[in-house]
């Protein structure tokens, strides 16, 4: 079990957050094991939510950029509870995210792809990797409000990912019926077990 533990979905009763709950059970992302966590504050609950809706799945930039970075950062942290999930919004493919982290010398990458990664990893780990080579990347391949959400994503699923992994959750501890938003590989071990 997490070192917090989850408040049961059932309890429930905001129609509004048994909502956000039924998303993740449809969807698989964000998992019902990390909102269950997220409901204990029902502000958390909700703001964490309307960023996903609005900034994830929505805004400015396409998905397919925020997911390969939501997935860099996961591997990069080995936060495998954060790897291990996929957006069904993506048409990404599981050879695009074994690469994701040698996205340098993989020849699956386009360059805006690079350049965001480029921009995940300096946010991840090093700020000042974002030189101005890198900047020159992104200004290339991006618009300023293109960069600015991408931004603000990754610091968002960042920080989420890293308080996560410290709380040592694991997919289907709310139940293993519901595969929807895993890897391939993790929803096989899911079931399997």
């Amino acid at each position: 079990m997490p070192r917090i533990s989850y408040v049961d979905p059932a309890s429930i009763t905001d129609p509004e957050l048994a909502g956000y709950l039924e998303d993740s059970r449809r969807y698989g992302t964000p998992r019902l094991e990390s909102q269950a966590i997220r409901a204990h504050v029902p502000a958390v609950l909700r703001t964490f939510n309307r960023s996903w809706q609005e900034v994830f799945r929505e805004g400015v930039l396409d998905h397919n950029i925020k997911e390969l970075a939501r997935v860099f950062v996961a591997k990069s942290l080995d936060c495998g509870y954060c790897a291990g999930q996929r957006s069904h919004l993506t048409d990404l493919t599981e050879r695009e995210f074994d690469d994701v982290i040698e996205f340098r010398r993989s020849e699956r990458f386009s360059g805006r792809e690079k350049a965001a990664l480029l921009l995940a990893e300096a946010i991840a780990w090093e700020p000042s990797m974002a030189d101005d080579a890198v900047w020159e990347q992104l200004h290339e391949h991006f618009t300023e409000p293109e960069i600015v959400e991408l931004g603000y994503f990754i610091g968002l699923t960042m920080g989420q990912q890293k308080f996560l992994k410290t709380l040592g959750i694991r997919h289907g501890e709310l139940g293993r019926d519901n595969t929807a938003g895993l890897a391939p590989e993790v929803a096989e071990s899911m079931t399997a077990s």
